[in-house]
């Protein structure tokens, strides 16, 4: 059935062609006309119809509907950037998100990445990465200068040096300068040594615009060892789809009994 209604559009579209390069041959105006008239009917059915069935508990109908928008992303794809943009868009479906990923440009990345961030579950986070990453190489400027960590520090929180706790919470903060014309889609890296949990820290992705900068910040929990006063920090950064890290950095960070200051090794 669904199958029928696709072949449907590509029928109307065939005549809707014929039709208007026949009886409107004489007058742009008409055909015009015709074509708007059928570029309407597609932009409803793509909208209500297509986008709804990517999240049909039927494999075949989900197929049915990435297959109307592969085969018409001129139509499709503003359906489906709109369809992440609207304030309901909290819980958007992997399926819209491989399609952006597959029709989209580098402009996308920014949108899929902030809601990406702001989405309490991160569900399929692979496919969110892998279409990312394939629109930021679509049009990626290669041969710029690479981004700057012009700042780096760690803050303990003062509680703990009160309560003489062995728990440490800390602030990683950093500031990344990105001097080149071109944007770069990059993820940062933390790991503590000298300390009995939390030596990971999760990695975080940012979009840095042409000539701009972000500054941010990670937190976590230390735990103190017996045989150290002080901890050390490894900062890394790399371009997203590259293995090769664009920067690392140490600091090594007396605890705050000592100095709040870090000394760059």
């Amino acid at each position: 059935m669904e199958g029928r209604t696709l072949n449907y559009f590509r029928i109307l579209l065939f005549s809707t062609l014929i039709f208007s390069g026949g009886l409107f041959s004489t007058g742009q105006i008409g055909s015009t006309s015709a074509f708007a008239f059928f570029e309407i009917q597609a932009q409803y059915a793509f909208k209500h119809r297509w986008l709804p069935m990517l999240g049909d508990a039927s494999p075949e109908k989900r197929f049915q509907a990435m297959r109307a928008f592969l085969t018409y992303p001129e139509w499709g794809l503003p359906v489906l950037r709109s369809s992440i943009m609207i304030p309901e868009s909290e819980n958007v479906s992997w399926q819209i998100v491989m399609l952006i990923g597959m029709l989209g440009d580098s402009s996308d990345v920014q949108p899929l990445l902030k809601i990406w961030l702001e989405s309490e579950n991160n569900k399929r986070s692979s496919v969110w990465l892998g279409a990312m990453q394939r629109l930021y190489w679509k049009n990626r400027v290669s041969g710029d200068a690479a981004p700057k960590l012009t700042n780096l520090s760690v803050k303990f929180d003062e509680k703990d040096s009160a309560n003489q706790s062995d728990v440490k919470t800390a602030s990683i903060l950093f500031r990344i300068d990105n001097p080149s014309q071109a944007p770069r889609f990059i993820r940062v890296s933390a790991h503590f040594w000298k300390t009995r949990i939390k030596e990971n820290l999760p990695e975080k992705y940012f979009w840095l615009p042409a000539g701009g900068r972000i500054e941010s910040s990670m937190q976590t929990k230390l735990l103190v060892v017996d045989h150290t006063n002080d901890t050390r920090l490894d900062f890394r950064i790399w371009e997203v789809g590259l293995s090769d890290q664009l920067l690392h950095q140490t600091l090594t960070i007396p605890f705050p009994e000592e100095s709040t200051s870090p000394v760059s090794n």
